[in-house]
Parts: C-alpha cells; sequence; structure tokens
C-alpha cells in the first residue's frame, strides 16, 4: 500500500494500489524511496494555505470553524484532481513492449522515406525533349540535310522582355516611352507570334507557367525557362541536338534522320527538369527542287576613314560563280550615304515557270524570283556607317631633336623623323629655329605646317597657329632646353663615358705597346737605351677638362676626357726599371640620357713626369679640370722577358683627392695611396 497520498511532481491524488502517478506518470516507488517526504510535503498546495489562516480571523463565527480546522485545512491543502494523462499508461506498454515498438517505428520510417522519395520524383518537371527544337531541312531533294536549334526567341529577346518587365511600373507612372521594349511586350503577348516557339520559351506568363506547371510562380518558371537556355563561352546553346554524319546528307523528302539531345543532366536537374525522349527520328520534309539565289550572298561592304571623306572596300566569297559584280567608286563619302552593288547574272537557257525562273548550272539547280531581276541586274544599296570622327593631335607632343654641342652650349637644328606622331609623318613638316647656342632654360621655335592631307586622313591640329609668307596657316611653339637635352660630359659622367669607350682605348694602349717596346724613349720621356720590356701599364685616373667659353666658333674643345697611365719599362742601357706617363684622351664628348658620342677621336700623349701632365692639362689657362675616376684599375702588363709566366710584383703610387674639399685638382690637396698590383711577366 502506497504512504503517498498525492503526486510529488505534478500534486495529483494517488491511490493505495497505484504504482504510477495517473496525472503525469511519475513512478511511486522512487517517490517512497525519498527518505523524510509525507503526504503533505508532497502536496504542493499546503504551502500557500498556510499562509491564508489569518484571514479565518475575519469571520463573525470563529469558535465555530476553529472547531474544525483539520476539515477546513484538508479542503484547502487537497488540489483539484487532475485529469487523467492518456499517455501515462502508454508510455507504460511501451516499456513493456519494446521489440513490438521497434517494429513500428521502422516501419514508420520506411513509410517517411518512401512519401519523401515519391515527392522528390514528383518534383520535376518532366519535358518531352523534341518539343524544344525546331528542324529545317536545307538543300535541295535528293542532296539535302537537316539542321536543329532550340525552338525559342532570339537570344536578346528575352533580356528585352526583362526588361520591360522592369520598367513597365516606371513607364506608367512617368509616361516613360520604352520604345522596342513596348513593341517587344505586344510581341511576346501576341498568341499567333507566340505559338512559332516552344511553350518552354514562351515570353508571355500565361503560357510559360502553363508550360512549367510545377513552378511555384512565373519567377521561377522563367529561371526554369533560362536553365534551357543556357549558353557556353561562345554564346552556343548547351541543349542541342547532335545528328550521325553520314546520314545526315543526301536527304530526300521522307526519310527518317536519327536525333539525340545533348544537354547537362546535372545542371536542368538543379532546377527540377528532368528530359524524356532524348533520342528521336524527324521525318525529312519541304526540301526544295532547286536552290533559290541569295544574290547578295557573301557580299561585305566595309566603310573606312573619316567621315566626310569615307571610301568603300566591297569583298565577295563567288558563292555563285555565274554572278559577277559592279559597285561605286565613289570618296568622300559620309555616315548616312547610301553605296549601291549590283549583281549581274545572264544564264543560258533560263526559263521561266510562274513567278519563277530556274535554270541548271554545272550540274545543280538554281531559282530566283522573276520579278527580282531586270536586264540581268539586281541592285542592293548599303547604308554608309561606322566612318570615324576627325583626331584632334598635338603636332608637338613627344618631339625631340637633332642638336649640335650640348647643355650649356647646344643648338637644335631639325626635328628626329622617329619622334614624330605616325599619323602626321607623311601629312606635316618640321622646322626648327634657333639664333644662337643656349643652355638650360634657352628657348626656340619650332614650326609645324599641315599638308592638305591631313584634312582627307580627318586629322586637325591643336595649338597656336600663325600666317606664314606665303598666306599658309601653320602651327608654332616655344621650346624650352631641359635635361633631356644632350649636354657636354662634366666630371659627374666622365667615368661613364671613357668606360663606354674602352675597346677604343684597349686598341690604342696596344698601339703604344707597338711604339714603345724596342725602341729610344718616346718624347718628351728621358731616359737612356732602347726598351727591352714593358714591366707595368697602371691606369692613374680619369680627368675632365671643361670651359665655360663659348668655344663653337673655333677650333679650341668645350670639353676634353683623359685616361692617365704610369708606364714602368726597361732598357738596354738603365741599370734600373724607369717610369714616365702617357694620357689616351678625346674632346667634344657629349651625353644624351646615358649615351655617349658615338665612335669619338682618341689621342695620345707623353710625359716624363706626372706634374708634367699637371701643368700640361690640370694647369690649363681657360680650362677646370677634374678627377673623374678612381684610381685603382691597372692595365694588362706585357714584358718580353725571357722568364715567361713568372709572377712580379709592381707598387703604383696613384693620386686621391682629399673628399673633404673640391675635386678640382687645380685647388685639390693630394694625399698618396698605395696600390699593389700583380703582373705576369711572359
Amino acid at each position: 500500500m502506497n504512504t503517498i497520498k498525492f503526486c510529488a511532481k505534478c500534486g495529483a491524488p494517488i491511490g493505495p494500489e497505484e504504482k504510477f502517478c495517473g496525472g503525469c506518470g511519475a513512478s511511486i516507488a522512487e517517490m517512497e524511496a525519498e527518505a523524510g517526504i509525507s503526504t503533505q510535503q508532497a502536496a504542493p498546495a499546503q504551502a500557500p494555505v498556510q499562509q491564508a489562516q489569518p484571514v479565518q480571523q475575519q469571520a463573525p463565527q470563529y469558535d465555530q470553524q476553529y472547531a474544525q480546522p483539520a476539515n477546513n485545512y484538508a479542503q484547502a491543502a487537497a488540489p483539484a484532481a487532475a485529469k487523467p494523462n492518456p499517455f501515462a499508461k502508454l508510455g507504460e506498454w511501451v516499456k513493456g513492449h519494446k521489440k513490438i515498438t521497434l517494429i513500428a517505428a521502422a516501419a514508420l520510417i520506411v513509410v517517411i522515406v518512401a512519401i519523401i522519395i515519391l515527392c522528390n520524383i514528383l518534383k520535376y518537371q518532366v519535358i518531352d525533349a523534341k518539343d524544344l527544337f525546331k528542324f529545317e531541312f536545307k538543300g535541295i531533294d535528293g542532296c539535302g540535310y537537316v539542321e536543329a536549334e532550340l525552338n525559342c526567341y532570339d537570344k536578346s529577346y528575352y533580356s528585352m522582355a526583362d526588361a520591360t518587365s522592369a520598367l513597365g511600373d516606371l513607364a506608367d507612372e512617368t509616361d516613360l516611352d520604352l520604345g522596342d521594349l513596348d513593341d517587344l511586350s505586344d510581341y511576346a503577348s501576341s498568341s499567333d507570334k507566340s505559338s512559332k516557339v516552344s511553350k518552354y520559351f514562351a515570353l508571355d506568363k500565361k503560357t510559360l507557367t502553363k508550360a512549367f506547371n510545377k513552378a511555384d510562380d512565373f519567377t521561377e518558371a522563367k529561371k526554369m525557362r533560362n536553365a534551357l537556355l543556357k549558353t557556353n563561352s561562345d554564346g552556343e546553346y548547351k541543349l542541342k541536338i547532335t545528328f550521325d554524319k553520314k546520314a545526315n546528307k543526301n536527304l530526300k523528302n521522307g526519310d527518317k534522320v536519327k536525333c539525340t539531345v545533348k544537354y547537362n543532366e546535372d545542371s536542368l536537374k538543379d532546377k527540377n527538369i528532368k528530359l524524356k525522349n532524348t533520342e528521336f527520328e524527324v521525318t525529312v520534309k519541304d526540301l526544295k527542287n532547286g536552290e533559290e539565289i541569295d544574290f547578295f550572298k557573301g557580299v561585305e561592304v566595309k566603310f573606312s576613314g573619316f567621315d566626310g571623306n569615307g571610301s568603300a572596300d566591297v569583298s565577295y566569297d563567288s558563292a555563285y560563280p555565274f554572278i559577277y559584280y559592279d559597285y561605286d567608286y565613289k570618296s568622300n563619302l559620309k555616315n548616312g550615304d547610301k553605296y549601291t552593288v549590283t549583281a549581274n547574272i545572264d544564264i543560258y537557257g533560263a526559263e521561266e515557270s510562274g513567278d519563277m525562273t530556274w535554270f541548271e548550272y554545272d550540274d545543280k539547280y538554281y531559282t530566283y524570283k522573276t520579278a527580282d531581276v531586270k536586264d540581268g541586274k539586281v541592285t542592293k544599296d548599303f547604308t554608309v556607317e561606322g566612318l570615324e570622327k576627325t583626331q584632334e593631335i598635338d603636332p608637338f607632343e613627344g618631339l625631340e631633336f637633332e642638336c649640335s654641342g650640348g647643355v650649356p652650349f647646344v643648338k637644335p637644328y631639325s626635328v628626329k623623323s622617329e619622334s614624330i606622331p605616325a599619323a602626321l609623318k607623311d601629312n606635316v613638316s618640321y622646322s626648327v629655329s634657333c639664333d644662337d647656342y643656349i643652355g638650360i632654360g634657352g628657348t626656340f621655335k619650332v614650326t609645324c605646317s599641315p599638308y592638305s592631307s591631313l584634312a582627307r586622313n580627318g586629322i586637325t591640329l591643336s595649338g597656336k597657329t600663325e600666317t606664314n609668307d606665303w598666306g599658309d596657316t601653320v602651327y608654332v611653339k616655344e621650346i624650352t632646353v631641359d635635361e633631356t637635352f644632350p649636354a657636354y660630359v662634366t666630371a659627374d659622367k666622365g667615368k661613364a663615358a671613357m668606360d663606354s669607350y674602352q675597346s677604343y682605348i684597349d686598341d690604342k694602349i696596344e698601339d703604344m705597346r707597338k711604339d714603345i717596346k724596342g725602341h729610344y724613349a718616346p718624347y718628351p720621356a728621358d731616359f737612356d737605351g732602347k726598351v727591352t720590356s714593358i714591366e707595368s701599364f697602371d691606369y692613374v685616373d680619369t680627368y675632365v677638362a671643361f670651359t665655360n667659353k663659348k668655344n663653337y666658333d673655333s677650333w679650341e674643345n668645350t670639353n676634353a676626357l683623359y685616361n692617365l697611365y704610369k708606364i714602368t719599362v726597361k732598357t738596354d742601357k738603365e741599370k734600373k726599371a724607369v717610369s714616365f706617363y702617357a694620357s689616351i684622351y678625346c674632346s667634344n664628348i657629349v651625353a644624351t640620357g646615358e649615351t655617349f658620342t658615338e665612335e669619338p677621336y682618341f689621342s695620345t700623349s707623353y710625359y716624363n713626369k706626372e706634374a708634367d701632365f699637371k701643368k700640361k692639362v690640370i694647369e690649363a689657362e681657360g680650362y677646370t679640370t677634374t678627377k673623374a675616376g678612381a684610381a685603382s684599375k691597372p692595365a694588362t702588363d706585357d714584358s718580353s722577358s725571357a722568364a715567361a709566366s713568372e709572377a712580379t710584383t709592381t707598387t703604383t703610387t696613384t693620386a686621391k683627392t682629399d673628399s673633404s674639399v673640391a675635386e678640382t685638382t687645380t685647388s685639390a690637396k693630394d694625399k698618396a695611396t698605395t696600390t699593389t698590383t700583380t703582373t705576369l711577366v711572359p
């Protein structure tokens, strides 16, 4: 017998023999197992009743009520009887029949899966593939062929139809004139027009939603239609028909041709579309008895040039060998003109039949409408279009100039032809006017004279104009000399310039060796005897002599570049090796960017001592001579000693300018540094 009278979970009354709560299905045994729980504690409604006892004092018959506290308390504490839980006994039953429950659950799952599969199958729009295509039979009966394409509108119609729909409301509100889009809207809603294409490619809502009856609305129907109209990168429809090449030729009316539909099945499934009947046959029909001539098939007219000065180029691919063409040889065409091409045909044996003329040529039959040909001629007018607008060019942009001398004494005298804009090369001429040699910031005048051909080529010039002595309009501009112009080489580029001439210098050194070896001292070097060997030929430094005098009208140089060498030799008279100096130099060297004067003339001079070079070159009147190199480059040594391949060491002392003062050798203090070079004695 249960000791618990009310359920601790829901407060429902519990009978003495019940094992589970009739209200919530809780286990009575579990509640009894909880120590210290009484019936009154299990009833959650008692606590509120105890808090309500003070209200009894307000009653007028206090003694009577107080005499029966237990009954009143019990009546307040006992909760209203809960309705039996219909699932409680079911839960108890399930616990006792687990095997049967599992079998029922498995059966339920199978039913649910079957329903899902069925719904998944029924969601697809199933389309007969043949209904998507139109077929055209071409050629002549007995040698025909079939072509197939999607039975739809031109691609542009669909985008235009979407635009019509999108702009429709706006047009109604603002009286916007949609032009061709309105025409398209009328076209799409016309039943006789729409019937020309497959219903699955319709433009109007009624036809399309009826065709795609699985679609939820017009928008989804359009998405399904567009899935069928997908194209590849070449703009060709992915959905297409292929034929057996061997079977699709020499067809005659009544023949049957097998068609195979090619498509992306997964792509269509994504839009809930499935195709059926993807292989079928079509019956050949409507093949003509002869080919009707298109007189201008393969004729192409291209217009080129500029508006008002245009010309026409007519080409044709001789599609019909019995037709030849005449056309106008007009020039000065402008956009909108009519340009006429005439097709001429003269066939022996041609016969009229009704409103058609037919003939046989080279075992083929051809026809044309008799009324189209008059006196053996058919004409066609082409509209001139696409001629370019006149082009405006700055004739001075990017020009470069031929110059004599270099900055600060440069004189431009002509325009470099390679810098003239391509469009102007045969249409203008240039002249340069510069009265004197000028430096950075100096100016000179350039004149551009246009030819009459310039206008014919649709080109106009921009810029300032003048009238010349002959009354012609010319274009002029004042050009300012800047750092891009040629400049005489100074110390900053002296070493680079001499390095660029190294091959010339090497040749000079070789000549000097030949002149020295086996001969007496070259003047003004001072030593006794003939040279038996050259012990060393050492590079000392590079010097640049420069003058600010305008020497262009005299024989004097504006600049000179020197490489100084120390030469050590042995003679048949001197007991010790003796040394003297030599220079290899060139003059009037100009740099344009990093390019220097081509093929300069080189000379050589000898000095008994380095001081002689200093006096003659460095201290020359009217010139500032500056060191430009680094005294660390030994020249190749040569010796006629019998001890071939014997290594000898030569110590060379060279001058190094103090970095704390100017590089000008006339005012710089020299410091001595020692460079040791190893030479191979042959």
